[in-house]
């Protein structure tokens, strides 16, 4: 008897289907992203392309809720991130930390206001209003992530200001939407609001200031300071006591001990950022971001390369699959509408946030803010499961976060090349 496997909303798939899925999902995503990249493209355009071609044909499987390709999906935009971490130091994001935080801000009440009230003219109902603008508020982080490493652009300061807008932007979209839920089911309190922002706050302080210390402490790697003497030289002093003693990694008898050790805090903390309300792969960020120190101690970038290179193709066909381009055919043009305002609410909201950085700088920002991906389709399905918006508002939602998906590489890519020609001119 052929081997089954449980999946919601389907009594049983058997397994080589599953594999059969996975190998067309895997080989077209591929297949497209080289052609995607021979067009002087980034892959992932070529890949979300693939994931709304297969979605309502082939792979109508991964339209379900909590199947299988989700969990892929997921584990796809864990590493993904975890490497984008990897690339970046936590003094880098400090120097950054007020213009991110403005980036964030206004990227988040720009938005909300214009998609609050433009969809208030078209939908005539102020909770399904409210939900839209919610789902305007969000970044996909994971597909700017990915655009910039294509273009070699992961350690500009560009990529610094955007990465740590994204974390500020995920703590004030959940705070969106726990205000939007609350109202709309009644059920709002002071108390409420306060407890997911305590939650937040505190587990990237937590994670930023203690995860570090305790990773240097663990790998052995020493924390030193240069203090001037009176006679004009530099005294070393170590910060910790951690290179008093071997390496904590290097005790443990597991093979490949320390690549074990970082497998389960990416999942750990991954888990505790979903636990507190905030986006699951902002835990997968943070893990990256304390092993950044150690990444060359251990090679860290060859050895999760082939996770990446397997899973994270997944999560940008899945999110292109979600879309079923049968049932928007009837709200396509109120989709376009509120398309136009969420790229005009970020792109606008976000430079101004980073314009004391520089036009040329301001305007990459705000083009890399203009994702929503998956985290507006999680606005969507909390809004559809709650009762409170249509189908017909669930899927302008979804339209809008795969075309502003979609469109952020060109736009972005655009923006990028019509400054580095006017440098040329200028030079």
């Amino acid at each position: 008897m052929d081997d089954v496997i449980q999946v919601a909303g389907w009594d049983a798939v058997a397994t080589e289907d599953i594999l059969l899925m996975i190998f067309l999902a895997f080989l077209v995503a591929k297949l497209a992203g080289e052609l995607m990249e021979r067009l002087g493209l980034p892959a992932v355009t070529g890949e979300v392309i693939a994931g709304v071609a297969l979605g309502p044909t082939i792979l109508g499987l991964i339209t379900a809720d909590d199947t299988f390709f989700d969990v892929l999906a997921q584990l796809g935009a864990t590493f993904l991130l975890f490497s984008v971490g990897m690339e970046t130091k936590l003094s880098e994001l400090k120097k950054v930390g007020m213009v991110a935080t403005s980036v964030a801000v206004l990227g988040v009440v720009i938005p909300f206001i214009l998609g609050y009230y433009v969809s208030l003219l078209l939908f005539s109902s102020s909770i399904e209003a409210m939900f839209i603008g919610a789902a305007l508020v969000a970044t996909s982080v994971g597909i700017t992530a990915r655009i910039l490493e294509d273009l070699g652009m992961i350690n500009t300061l560009e990529a610094k200001i955007i990465l740590g807008a994204a974390v500020v932007d995920d703590i004030l979209g959940m705070i969106v939407l726990t205000l939007v839920s609350g109202f709309s089911e009644g059920d709002l309190s002071v108390l409420n609001v306060a407890i997911v922002i305590g939650e937040a706050v505190c587990f990237v302080a937590i994670v930023t200031i203690l995860g570090s210390r305790m990773v240097r402490y663990a790998s052995g790697k020493r924390e030193i300071k240069f203090d001037k003497t009176s006679n004009g030289a530099y005294a070393i002093h170590y910060r910790t006591a951690a290179f008093k003693r071997d390496s904590w990694f290097d005790k443990l008898r597991q093979k490949q001990a320390p690549f074990v050790i970082i497998l389960i805090v990416i999942f750990g903390l991954s888990a505790m950022a979903s636990f507190v309300g905030l986006a699951a792969i902002i835990g997968a960020f943070f893990a990256g971001l304390i092993f950044s120190d150690t990444k060359d101690t251990y090679d860290l970038e060859q050895k999760f390369e082939p996770l990446t290179i397997l899973l994270v193709p997944f999560f940008f066909v899945v999110m292109g699959a979600k879309v079923d381009l049968r049932s928007i055919e009837n709200v396509v043009p109120m989709a376009i509408v509120i398309t136009v305002i969420a790229i005009l609410g970020k792109l606008i909201g976000c430079s101004l946030g980073a314009i004391t950085k520089g036009e040329k700088t301001a305007l990459i920002v705000g083009a890399g803010m203009v994702p929503r991906g998956e985290v507006g389709i999680v606005v969507a399905m909390v809004g559809l499961g709650m009762g409170t918006i249509s189908t017909n508002v669930y899927s302008v939602i979804v339209l809008v976060s795969v075309v502003t998906t979609l469109y952020a590489p060109f736009l972005l890519k655009t923006v990028i090349r019509a400054e580095a020609g006017s440098r040329k001119k200028r030079g």
